[in-house]
């Protein structure tokens, strides 16, 4: 079977590129034998600008697959110069906010970036007393501080406890810790005495032991902690503990941080704090 091409995804944005791209990467990986090369082009808000993202994108259209282009731009005119480019364009708000602004009665803001702007003080406060808490409490860190969380995430080196945790306090304003059960200081069978006062708020993730033992190899290759015999130890040792405790447990090894995420709201039922 011959591979298949790259194609490339391109994400245009008149403000972060954030919706776009988290869009992009959505739809195009439901598409298993896509090879996806993903380019993010944010803050695209002048002709020239356009312009220059168009011939871009005309330019590889040359040389590779025609590129598939994810665009949240707010100007038409602008979403219109990008419409003649050579690729599959997929305007994300035109008909959605043109069917919202039948519905509310009101023509909508040309203002860029509302979204992923300060439009809002105190939510973005919010954002960055859970981000400041996160780092503060990250890998074990910061445990006088373990009173204020709203979750705390338990698990082996390398199962995703920290990007989850990066995530959970930027996109929705928890303030999430996260604490290794791998450390050699604890290599009892029973939960860590500095986390049984927060049982409650824990949360445990797991992971298949070849996929944490390819991980580790990336980061330490030729390290005792990346070979395959300690990853079994450390995840089998993690996974008693956690069920013999009756805390809840997530698989991470074919999950997006999203997908963590999602997974861990759903259970805990935590609300999100920020817009």
């Amino acid at each position: 079977m011959a591979e298949a091409a790259r194609r490339p995804v391109f994400s245009v944005s008149d403000h972060t590129g954030m919706t776009a791209e988290a869009f992009a990467h959505s739809v195009v990986s439901r598409f298993d034998s896509v090879q996806a090369v993903y380019f993010t082009r944010p803050f695209v808000d002048t002709p020239a600008k356009i312009a220059g993202v168009v011939a871009e994108i005309d330019e590889m259209a040359q040389r590779e697959e025609r590129p598939i282009v994810f665009s949240t731009l707010s100007d038409p005119d602008l979403q219109a110069v990008l419409a003649r480019c050579d690729g599959l364009v997929i305007g994300m708000f035109g008909q959605s906010v043109q069917d919202v602004s039948a519905e509310l009665g009101m023509a909508p803001s040309r203002r860029v970036g509302r979204y992923h702007g300060i439009a809002d003080a105190a939510s973005y406060e919010l954002r960055l007393d859970a981000l400041d808490f996160t780092l503060m409490t990250d890998d074990g860190l910061g445990i006088d501080h373990y009173g204020r969380a709203d979750i705390i995430l338990v698990g082996v080196s390398r199962v995703g406890k920290t990007p989850t945790c990066l995530y959970l306090s930027m996109h929705y304003g928890i303030r999430a810790a996260n604490y290794p059960l791998d450390s050699a200081d604890h290599s009892g069978e029973s939960l860590p005495a500095t986390l049984v006062p927060h049982r409650a708020r824990l949360h445990g993730l797991t992971i298949e032991p070849r996929r944490l033992h390819a991980i580790r190899t990336q980061r330490r290759p030729d390290s005792e902690y990346a070979t395959l015999e300690v990853c079994k130890r450390e995840v089998a040792r993690a996974e008693r503990i956690l069920r013999a405790e009756r805390i809840p447990l997530i698989d991470t090894t074919s999950r997006s941080v999203e997908e963590i995420t999602a997974t861990l709201i759903e259970a805990t039922r935590l609300v999100r704090r920020v817009t």
